[in-house]
């Protein structure tokens, strides 16, 4: 088992990733070369037991006795390897954690075997792991919410994707700069991914309802553009000057995460207020047709088939990552199950959408 524990060790050391590292088979070893002659070549684990047995007997008698006890229990059944990195880069330790997975999968241990980590480095590991992933499904879980909501308020799916699309490229643009910059993605910038998602939507929101109700009112968007660049474009563009400046005196703060949620900020402000402004007019401009045309909007969505579908395959997406970040459920068997949920959800909609009052409806609305 010393022998094991030695090869492990050497293995590691050889791989480049760890500076050097002390066992309880170092402590054999040395005290072994100590008792014979202290050349090299002695520097070994002896062949039986009882030599081992009288190293570390030794090693005792010449230290504090307590000091073997942190490096082997009391019943010599558990044995602590510890480990100098070369870095206390979070990368590096997951390659360390890969080759020692790799050393016990290539090299059968003589007798079996659990192996567990500790350690600050590990444990920065764990909690990087646990914060990058673990935000990026809680942002997915509410990415889809809000297009749900979205979709609810306009009572149509192509609107509710449009009103997504200042937020999705705030995101994009927001967090590619982040990894270009090489800014660490600390907790400062995971938490406020989330409130990326309520701010950067909300002038989405606001230019979209008054455009709807500006087009109803003039019949074209031609029209509508004048009456929307004026008032609801400068309420807008100052509540995004406003918002966004309000946030730069954190700048001046001593502290890196105060500093990190001033500029953040600022820049998602400034950055969906300018997406909101330009490229929604453009969109609308481009899909005018497709947008306002009669039926657009149904008197009862419910009586929306894809609509009622669009809700449903949203609402099981976000139950499946809800469900397999809280109850750790693998995505190979809830990517069937939604796929079973969606479908059954899609006949309970054609069903509802073939109701006698939505035929009514439709053929009110093809009048019309």
């Amino acid at each position: 088992m010393l022998g094991y524990v030695s090869n492990l060790q050497k293995y590691l050391n050889e791989s480049g990733h760890v500076g050097k590292s002390n066992s309880v088979a170092d402590v054999v070893k040395k005290v072994h070369q100590e008792f014979i002659d202290g050349r090299p070549e002695s520097y070994i684990i002896p062949k039986s037991s009882a030599a081992v047995a009288q190293c570390l007997l030794q090693f005792q008698s010449s230290h504090n006795p307590d000091d073997l006890w942190h490096l082997v229990t009391y019943d010599y059944m558990k044995a602590n390897i510890w480990m100098q990195l070369t870095s206390g880069d979070n990368k590096d330790m997951e390659k360390v954690v890969k080759a020692v997975d790799k050393f016990f999968a290539e090299n059968k241990p003589p007798v079996p075997l659990k192996y567990n980590w500790a350690g600050l480095t590990y444990i920065n590991t764990v909690w990087q792991d646990k914060m990058v992933f673990g935000m990026l499904q809680s942002f997915l879980g509410s990415f889809i919410v809000v297009f749900i909501m979205m979709t609810i308020l306009f009572r149509s799916p192509l609107w509710g994707i449009i009103c997504m699309i200042p937020l999705t490229i705030t995101i994009v643009v927001i967090y590619g700069i982040i990894g270009l910059t090489g800014k660490d993605y600390d907790m400062p910038v995971a938490v406020l991914s989330a409130l990326t998602l309520g701010m950067a939507v909300d002038f989405a929101i606001h230019f979209l309802e008054r455009a709807r109700s500006s087009f109803a009112k003039t019949g074209s968007w031609q029209a509508s553009a004048g009456v929307m660049f004026g008032e609801p474009a400068r309420a807008i563009s100052r509540n995004v000057l406003v918002i966004a400046i309000g946030f730069l005196p954190l700048l001046a703060a001593p502290l890196v995460p105060y500093k990190t949620v001033g500029i953040f900020l600022c820049a998602i402000m400034a950055l969906s207020g300018a997406i909101t402004l330009m490229v929604l007019p453009a969109i609308i401009r481009l899909a005018e047709k497709k947008l306002f045309r009669p039926g657009a909007e149904p008197a009862s969505p419910a009586c929306n088939c894809g609509f009622c579908l669009v809700i449903s395959a949203a609402t099981t997406i976000l139950i499946a990552v809800n469900l397999h970040q809280y109850w750790k459920l693998g995505w190979g068997g809830l990517a069937w199950i939604s796929i079973i949920a969606i479908s059954l959800m899609a006949l309970i909609c054609g069903i509802m959408s073939r109701r006698e009052v939505c035929k009514r409806i439709q053929k009110n609305e093809s009048e019309v």
